[in-house]
């Protein structure tokens, strides 16, 4: 099976694809120090006296912007899928 070149819509919706993938890139790299520190590092540090206890309060802004990152990794992956029609015009069967 020799696929066909793509054509300028079809380009145009791998571009969209790849800018859905590095979007989910950029949230998970938000999310994952942000929900690290709210979830391990500070009550860590509180609990062993090595910050003070005030510092608790920041936990729950740091849990909302995760929690934001983590749905935004959902809808850009959710997004990236439905960008990938040119897959099925390019590869018209599944190859074995």
């Amino acid at each position: 099976m020799d696929p066909a070149p793509l054509s300028k819509d079809q380009w145009a919706e791998v571009g969209m694809a790849l800018k859905f993938l590095w979007l989910a890139l950029g949230f998970a790299i938000m999310a994952g120090p942000s929900l690290l520190i709210a979830h391990a590092m500070i009550p860590s540090a509180v609990g062993d006296k090595s910050i003070d206890a005030k510092w608790t309060k920041l936990r729950k802004p740091l849990y909302a912007f995760g929690t934001v990152c983590l749905l935004g990794i959902i809808g850009s992956l959710i997004m990236f899928s439905r960008n990938l029609n040119f897959l099925e015009e390019t590869y018209s069967r599944f190859w074995i």
